[in-house]
């Protein structure tokens, strides 16, 4: 029974490697694929994958200028009306999205400040949203999934404000309370 012991602490020691390396090896390959389909189509003609990546860059360029001026961008909400249309994906996409958001500095703006709610002996770390006369309203998502969670109407004294910011606190809530 030891080494059936020793075997699974050995593989759950590896295990963040082996999925990182997986990770990185979709990411990899997804790369990989639109690179060969361009140079595919390009195959011999300098001229044209040249053309080609100039085009991308240009494109790519112009929609993050378009997004940036006009956050309301119409085909953005075309596509993420479309998208919030398919079950499995939507919820996905509405988790990737907010994750990207927070952590580009974008999603950190709804919230005020992080603090930790005392509940009974135990304290939980929350997101104040609102700020009323004599308490917080408090979102404590849950962890590793920020996105989730429940809100909570907090009375001041019940709160103790914390000196973290905003992407650090999504970043301790994400990491398990390691970093």
């Amino acid at each position: 029974m030891k080494i059936l012991f020793y075997i699974i602490k050995g593989l759950l020691a590896i295990l963040p490697v082996i999925i990182l390396i997986w990770i990185i090896n979709i990411v990899y390959n997804f790369i990989t694929n639109i690179i060969d389909s361009i140079f595919s189509i390009t195959y011999g003609n300098l001229t044209s994958t040249i053309i080609v990546c100039v085009l991308m860059i240009v494109s790519l360029f112009s929609l993050g200028l378009i997004v940036e001026k006009n956050k309301e961008a119409i085909f953005i909400k075309i596509t993420e009306l479309i998208i919030g249309k398919i079950p499995l994906i939507s919820s996905v996409y509405s988790t990737l999205k907010e994750v990207i958001n927070l952590f580009s500095g974008k999603g950190a703006d709804s919230y005020l400040g992080v603090v930790y709610v005392h509940i009974g002996e135990y304290k939980t770390m929350g997101f104040v949203t609102k700020e009323l006369e004599d308490s917080y309203w408090v979102f404590v998502p849950t962890t590793p999934n920020p996105t989730s969670g429940f809100l909570l109407n907090v009375k001041k004294d019940s709160v103790e404000k914390s000196n973290l910011s905003v992407a650090d606190g999504f970043k301790k809530l994400v990491s398990l309370g390691l970093k």
